[in-house]
């Protein structure tokens, strides 16, 4: 409570300050169902989402990341319209702050040197990230999760540091590509709050965005000129391209990926930056493959304002030995270009293999592999139909399919059979081999699971799908082949990188089920051509955010958990349980990123 009452004493103490002081705390302390009217519903689920990212109001500073690039074509257009304001600045004793998409900043302009010195202990700095996954309730965060110009005002914000601090915001979109590229920020004292200062903000980002459309769009003519001159021999692939815009001939769309602009781009960069672009090089691309790429700037007077890439595949004499063999061993219908996959494939896929059993963890795509080997001809016999329930009819079926036709069979679910069902189930199938009859089952089994049942070992081979987890490196091919699945548009979906990478720090329970839903409920929803991480839903955004817990970290969370499902999601009898006072407890539950609202006890 001291510490509450010291808070106070720095911010101005109107009744609604006070009220939300107090309602903050209350919060902050576990008690989220006391959170009611004083607090605005975008703060409260800003503020959850800070505590699911295991984010602490007293700990979470802002991350540097020295791996930051500006984006010069941003930075060119607003850098004017900044200066122009400068003057405003320094009457109103505020700052002006850019941060890119992911929340680094990449700018900031403060005339006030008592302001300049708060800013710099906050770490409002180029380099540092404001991203709500990183100090929680912030302005540039809300705009980055929402889409919407926001202003957090003092004790509204997650971070303890800034509750002397008003910020408003408003995104920035690209004027071509429509895709929000950063926000701009207004900050001042929380005692000079102004309710004008986010309609101000809001003009200022407008002028921005029209300085960049002008700037855009002399670049983009400059890369569209540039791309026809050099596109007069259609069956080589050409693409053109900056930070924002890519343009590419067929040739070279049947080579790049939908993940592939942004390597692409910091690849022609690097090479315009050192002066190599007068040799070919080779670059790898999202889908495992490697292509042979020379870059060409393309320049407005002095500056490269773009870049032209001749991308060629490689040729044979090149090819690793294996590549016919990988080629040859694909399962049809299929993707992945993972080390995992290939295993796979060539397990699955051996000519001299007339019985199969797939077998894997639930979602890994074990009935998709075995359609693929044997055909979609195949007769498919599910263990877990309504049919097939009991012993009788379930054997009656595999042997009429057997007896009746030459067709594959798929047995889905093996797991189900029942012990007793199985002699019988293997006389049918030994007439399956008989009769020359390609037989393909599958069987959902944990981890560490023994197969060593009769059954189970009639099969000439056997063949373990991976989880999604251990084949990230497929990622950019099954998100652009579920994408063509769902997509009705007509038009090519591409994932960026930004969408890529948070889906892989993903653990998906079901694996590529779980996966297709998610891309199913995008494509259909969002109906967008490029879809990034701001698209992704706030829950797998939470999910990829959360930092991975290790060691004594696990040991105690799973405490926790098992706590407070014994009483019933109690927290102070959880408390008692585990033997630690109850604020330690919201202590941890916070640090460790769990999630009291979605747990069922």
């Amino acid at each position: 409570m001291q510490d509450h009452v010291g808070r106070e004493s720095r911010v101005s103490l109107d009744e609604r300050t006070r009220t939300l002081l107090r309602a903050r705390e209350s919060f902050m302390s576990g008690e989220r169902d006391s959170v009611d009217s004083p607090v605005r519903s975008a703060i409260v689920q800003s503020w959850k989402r800070s505590i699911l990212y295991g984010l602490e109001p007293s700990r979470s500073r802002p991350i540097f990341e020295d791996s930051q690039r500006a984006n010069e074509q941003f930075m060119a257009a607003a850098g004017p319209v900044i200066d122009a304001r400068r003057g405003a600045l320094i009457d109103s004793s505020s700052s002006l702050t850019i941060t890119d998409a992911q929340g680094l900043v990449l700018s900031r302009c403060v005339e006030d040197s008592k302001l300049t010195r708060r800013l710099n202990d906050h770490d409002v700095l180029p380099g540092f990230s404001f991203a709500e996954t990183a100090v929680g309730t912030n302005s540039a965060g809300l705009i980055l999760e929402t889409g919407q110009a926001s202003m957090v005002a003092g004790p509204e914000h997650f971070f303890e540091e800034s509750l002397q601090l008003t910020c408003s915001g408003a995104p920035i979109y690209h004027p071509t590509s429509k895709r929000m590229i950063g926000t701009l920020n207004l900050t001042c004292r929380f005692e000079d709050t102004s309710p004008i200062m986010l309609s101000w903000v809001r003009e200022v980002a407008a002028d921005i965005e029209r300085a960049l459309a002008v700037v855009s769009n002399r670049r983009e003519h400059l890369l569209f000129e540039a791309f026809l001159a050099d596109n007069r021999d259609s069956r080589h692939g050409v693409v053109c391209l900056d930070e924002h815009t890519i343009i590419s001939n067929a040739a070279a769309s049947r080579l790049i990926g939908s993940a592939d602009q942004p390597i692409l781009w910091e690849h022609a960069a690097e090479a315009i930056s050192e002066g190599c672009t007068d040799r070919s090089l080779r670059l790898d691309l999202s889908n495992g493959s490697t292509v042979s790429v020379t870059v060409t700037p393309v320049q407005d007077g002095p500056d490269a304002v773009g870049a032209v890439l001749r991308v060629k595949a490689p040729s044979k004499r090149y090819s690793e030995p294996e590549l016919s063999n990988e080629r040859i061993s694909t399962i049809p219908g299929l993707v992945g270009r993972s080390k995992e996959w290939k295993r796979v494939c060539r397990s699955a896929m051996q000519p001299s293999a007339m019985s199969l059993l797939i077998v894997g963890a639930e979602g890994v795509g074990k009935f998709s592999v075995a359609i693929g080997v044997v055909g979609r001809d195949a007769v498919v016999i599910d263990a877990l139909d309504p049919e097939s329930l009991d012993r009788a009819r379930w054997v009656s079926q595999l042997q009429d399919a057997i007896s009746s036709t030459d067709k594959p069979v798929v047995l889905r679910h093996l797991d189900e059979v029942e012990p007793s069902w199985q002699r019988s189930a293997i006389t049918a199938l030994t007439l399956a081999r008989s009769r020359g009859i390609q037989v393909a089952a599958t069987m959902t089994t944990s981890e560490h699971a023994g197969l060593s049942t009769p059954l189970v070992e009639w099969f000439d081979s056997t063949v373990t799908i991976p989880r999604l987890s251990d084949r990230t490196d497929d990622l950019p091919l099954l998100l652009d082949a579920l994408s063509a699945r769902h997509n009705r548009t007509g038009r090519r979906i591409r994932w960026m990188a930004d969408a890529v990478q948070a889906l892989g720090r993903v653990d998906w329970e079901r694996n590529v089920s779980s996966l297709d839903a998610l891309v199913r409920e995008i494509v259909v929803s969002k109906r967008r051509e490029y879809i990034g991480a701001q698209d992704l839903p706030t829950s797998i955004r939470v999910r990829a955010a959360r930092r991975q817990l290790l060691g004594l970290e696990q040991a105690e969370a799973m405490a926790i958990m098992n706590a407070l499902r014994d009483t019933g999601g109690n927290k102070r009898l959880a408390a008692d349980k585990l033997g630690i006072a109850r604020s330690t407890l919201y202590r941890k539950v916070r640090a460790f990123g769990i999630d009291l609202s979605a747990a069922h006890f």
